[in-house]
């Protein structure tokens, strides 16, 4: 682990105590009116730097030592939502059976642990322009970091809540009563920003001491693309996909499926460095301990998505027998003891030629998009495919990004959600409760009695 990200987890507290104790009142009360007490950490560069590791740190860890919502539940939750995971050891559970409320803490979570790090973020961007005395090179640097985070929240927000406030202040008079704002505004400013940060941002990981737990340049090209398919935007989509596959002096492939998720994989373009306990906590949360039933279970729907020898299925999943049921988890993450041997990944490179897949099968480049998608197969020990037109070319790529990104990230929600196939596959997995509404998550109550601008999404009262 490089050292900065080391003190990243004492400096963390610095961090919280002159930080989020605004970025709290973001969500219930309003920002403070300015960050006075926060200007000295921008003008010493080892302490701008810090404070930068410290907010990925809140990314990750939340308040240093225990989960955020960027952590398991961000892959987790919407894995219930969709026809991922299903409850084991409950009966019922609020996500699985799409009946959200307001109150959900989960929800709520998403919600607040957002909006405190994309302050934090804005509180990092602030002070790195007013500060005289750090250097140029580094205001650029750190600022576009801060700026790709901004954006990757706001990414998550948009995509599970609809409109929502877009916050690029840290002032109270804007942000503690900020209307929600159109998709398409939303999105404007997250490609303005990750377009700064791919022509901002280092190319390699010399910021990070040579780990992948920092974004650069090809982390920002990676989100970009993944931004460009959802709105629609296929050649950029595929031009921002090759520019990370074409580097093939920092990204390859990793064949053997177990070693994907290897800390600075070859496939990572970027990833969080473990908690404080030196694993994951996806590990923690998929890995059954003991001999109790697990809380969750793989769906049968997508333990049936997988053909026969497709590797994924045994080198991914993991089964236990407990009591005379047989139960089968999510097993990416194979790690529970403190070892750092896995980071967990949020951009990889598998994801990379499947978005480039689809961007090309939207242009009419079949042959293309069969390559990509052959090279996704191949490693899963699959022979190509045999999708030879758009249409059957599209739901074969639907189908591959099913099997092999499964429970990361959201992408089988979302890929539902964006596609406007939810409403056929969910109604079908979950005839007694799902609705259309249902795609998207209620505004949190807690968001709504602070903010009189807010209003409830539509099938939530």
């Amino acid at each position: 682990m490089n050292e900065t990200i080391k003190k990243s987890s004492v400096f963390i507290w610095v961090m919280m105590a002159l930080l989020v104790t605004g970025c709290e009142k973001m969500v219930d009360v309003g920002l403070p009116a300015d960050l006075s007490g926060t200007s000295s950490i921008f003008q010493d560069s080892a302490t701008a730097q810090t404070a930068v590791n410290g907010m990925y740190t809140m990314l990750y860890n939340s308040n240093g030592t225990n989960a955020g919502i960027y952590s398991s539940r961000i892959s987790m939750l919407p894995a219930r939502s969709a026809d991922e995971q299903a409850p084991a050891a409950a009966a019922f559970d609020n996500f699985s059976s799409n009946s959200l409320v307001p109150g959900n803490p989960d929800v709520s979570d998403l919600w607040a642990n957002s909006y405190n790090i994309i302050y934090i973020a804005n509180s990092i961007i602030e002070g790195t322009a007013a500060s005289s005395t750090i250097t140029p090179l580094l205001k650029k640097q750190l600022a576009a970091e801060a700026g790709f985070i901004r954006a990757f929240c706001h990414f998550y927000l948009v995509n599970y809540f609809g409109k929502v406030p877009l916050i690029t202040s840290t002032a109270v008079t804007i942000t503690s009563t900020a209307p929600a704002s159109s998709i398409d505004s939303v999105y404007a400013r997250i490609i303005e920003d990750l377009t700064n940060a791919r022509d901002v941002l280092a190319t390699d990981y010399s910021w990070s001491g040579g780990d992948r737990t920092r974004v650069n340049s090809q982390a920002a090209s990676a989100l970009l693309a993944r931004v460009y398919l959802y709105r629609g935007q296929w050649a950029l989509a595929e031009a921002e996909a090759t520019r990370v596959i074409g580097n093939t002096g920092l990204y390859s492939l990793v064949r053997d499926p177990n070693k994907v998720f290897l800390a600075n994989s070859t496939e990572a373009v970027w990833q969080f460095y473990t908690n404080v306990w030196g694993y994951t906590y996806y590990a923690n949360y998929n890995i059954p301990s003991g001999l109790s039933v697990p809380d969750y279970t793989l769906s049968n729907y997508l333990l049936s998505a997988f053909e026969p020898n497709d590797v994924r299925k045994s080198d991914w999943t993991g089964s236990i027998s407990i009591l005379g049921g047989n139960y089968t988890y999510a097993y990416k993450y194979k790690s529970k003891t403190n070892d750092n041997t896995e980071f967990e990944t949020v951009l990889r490179l598998g994801e990379l030629y499947l978005i480039r897949a689809e961007a090309r099968a939207q242009q009419g480049n079949i042959s293309g998009a069969q390559d990509d998608l052959n090279v996704i197969r191949s490693r899963a020990g699959l022979a190509g495919t045999t999708a030879g037109d758009q249409a059957s070319l599209l739901l074969a790529i639907e189908h591959e990004r099913q099997v092999e990104l499964f429970c990361e990230w959201g992408h089988r929600w979302l890929d539902l959600k964006r596609t406007g196939r939810a409403d056929a596959v969910l109604s079908v997995e979950k005839p007694a409760g799902w609705q259309a509404t249902d795609t998207l998550y209620p505004i949190p109550t807690s968001a709504i009695s602070t903010n009189p601008n807010l209003k409830q999404n539509k099938g939530y009262n």
